[in-house]
């Protein structure tokens, strides 16, 4: 099985010869590249850009090379088993008739959000101050220790280890303090199109600024993940 991280390139070469005997023939009825990467696109706006609208997506082209027999049916897309939506990612996309083939398409996904970081060099233990951060757009797919989203965020935290400028503020790099513990009644907060909803919820797990953490819903009972803004606040997409 081929996962998340396989190359068009790789799989190219599993496909040649099996493409030229599905074409053979077939002159004129080829798959477009056009109608394959439609459908990669529109796949990957439906599961993922619809929950990160910020999200944005770049589909690596199709070798000129490769000629797919003409599908009568709709073509099947599928993300491969272990696969990442994020990042660096690929797509399965699946012919049934009238010759079954099968490929996987490469593609990146990135989601920039401003984010906290350094304006100038930080020592360990020091207290930031709004002298010391500021926000910056930057893709937030690659920072898998975490980021900040708010300036107020990290106000006053103290600095578990040197930072250095324009590095990101991480919760790691901080040192830790509840801000948010297990089973304490937090206020969810839901934004969108300048819109902002309250709802009382309950913590399911410790977190600071910044953390991601399951809370419930006090009355719907859904469960949900959400982002420790402050004390007793958290934030749904």
């Amino acid at each position: 099985m081929m996962h998340g991280n396989v190359t068009f390139k790789a799989v190219l070469g599993l496909l040649l010869c099996s493409a030229a005997a599905i074409s053979h023939g077939e002159s004129g009825r080829h798959q477009s590249h056009h109608s394959i990467v439609a459908a990669v696109k529109d796949y990957l706006l439906q599961t993922v850009a619809n929950q990160n609208k910020d999200a944005k997506i770049v589909i690596t082209p199709l070798d000129h090379r490769l000629k797919l027999r003409q599908c009568d049916t709709p073509l099947k897309t599928f993300s491969p088993p272990g696969g990442s939506k994020m990042g660096r990612t690929s797509v399965g996309v699946r012919c049934e008739s009238p010759a079954p083939w099968s490929l996987y398409v490469s593609a990146k996904v990135g989601l920039e959000l401003p984010v906290v970081i350094a304006k100038r060099d930080l020592a360990r233990g020091q207290a930031i101050t709004t002298a010391d951060v500021k926000l910056e757009i930057s893709d937030t797919t690659h920072l898998l220790r975490g980021y900040y989203e708010s300036v107020d965020q990290v106000l006053g935290r103290t600095l578990k280890r040197a930072l250095r400028r324009d590095k990101v503020v991480t919760p790691t790099s901080l040192v830790v303090q509840k801000t948010v513990s297990r089973g304490e009644q937090v206020t969810i907060l839901a934004a969108a199109g300048g819109i902002e909803v309250r709802m009382q919820g309950k913590a399911m797990k410790n977190g600071n600024p910044g953390d991601l953490i399951p809370v419930v819903n006090v009355k719907s009972k859904k469960k949900l993940q959400a982002r420790v803004i402050s004390e007793g606040l958290v934030k749904v997409n």
